[in-house]
């Protein structure tokens, strides 16, 4: 088809030309509304599915706890639906299961499963309104837990609320001299584990940090800084920050003078000690033996001691040749 400029465009040479251009456009308006028709429905038909799984998020109303370890903790569940419910079960989310663990209904009221009795209750006797509480929180209660509404019109509606449990840190910070090196501990003991970070001025520091978990999940984490050139560091501030559920704790502590000992002085010190003590005894033993040795000759040349030897005493059994020289 060949096609003639007319103006800013093109026109066919012939009516023909002409009739088959606007099937074109025609076809091509066709599918523009069909375009614009089915984008309008999708966009609709998106919107109506997010308001409905909204709506029926809504239904239920629910909220995660924070607790301390050890401690009581309760989890509440709230159905804004107006229809009414005749029974309200708690279960735990477990790895591809799911664990009854209370239910509540007028007709039976409270019931508790035996593996739950005596660690949970529901503490709040309503069935659109529901709160169960575990009495002392234990490692095994951490997690996620489902309320399970069963309505007489819209059937089974539920809601899920979590339990996270924690443990306040416990911190300590001290420091030691060692050899030509000055250490500083900073420990920290906590649920979840904590992060220490240091604030401290000097060169020549190296850092350690060792991670410990517990079985109480517990986790302790004590970080080192070793110093190479403590003197420099004397009289210097040390801040240790721990950092535990968005709370920071700062422990501030500063160097003071103290006694610089190495390992080869000590055994140095150790070894001198021993020799010391061994001469000692060497010169006892001599003397002692120097004196026995004067009293038996004075004994024999003057008969001198006489009456400090009897028969029997451990001298007189100690001294060679003083039974026979008695008996003489």
């Amino acid at each position: 088809m060949r096609l003639r400029a007319m103006g800013s465009g093109f026109a066919p040479r012939n009516s023909g030309e002409e009739a088959w251009i606007g099937a074109v456009t025609c076809q091509g308006a066709g599918r523009q509304v069909f375009r614009r028709l089915f984008c309008q429905l999708s966009t609709c038909g998106l919107i109506w599915l997010l308001a409905t799984v909204m709506l029926c998020r809504a239904q239920v109303v629910t909220q995660d706890e924070k607790r301390l370890l050890n401690t009581p903790a309760s989890l509440r569940c709230s159905l804004q639906n107006p229809e009414e419910v005749l029974i309200v079960t708690w279960q735990k989310v477990k790895p591809g299961s799911l664990e009854n663990m209370v239910t509540f209904s007028k007709n039976h009221g409270v019931v508790v499963q035996p593996a739950y009795k005596d660690k949970i209750n529901v503490t709040q006797l309503e069935l659109k309104n529901s709160t169960i509480t575990f009495w002392n929180t234990t490692l095994e209660d951490e997690g996620c837990y489902k309320c399970l509404f069963n309505t007489f019109g819209s059937g089974k509606i539920s809601g899920t609320a979590c339990l996270t449990l924690s443990v306040q840190p416990t911190v300590f910070l001290h420091y030691s001299f060692f050899e030509d090196q000055l250490n500083i501990t900073c420990f920290a003991n906590a649920r979840p584990a904590p992060v220490i970070s240091w604030k401290v001025a000097g060169s020549e520091i190296e850092n350690s940090t060792e991670v410990l978990l517990h079985p109480n999940g517990t986790t302790s984490v004590t970080s080192v800084l070793h110093v190479k050139d403590p003197k420099r560091q004397v009289g210097k501030e040390v801040v240790c920050q721990v950092l535990h559920l968005g709370t920071v704790t700062s422990l501030r502590q500063t160097v003071d003078k103290g006694f610089w000992f190495s390992v080869p002085l000590l055994l140095s010190i150790v070894s001198l000690v021993i020799l010391l003590v061994l001469i000692s005894i060497l010169l006892y033993w001599k003397r002692r033996r120097n004196q026995d040795r004067d009293f038996i000759y004075s004994y024999r040349d003057t008969g001198r001691g006489r009456s400090r030897l009897h028969a029997g005493s451990p001298m007189w059994d100690s001294i060679p040749g003083l039974q026979d020289h008695a008996l003489g």
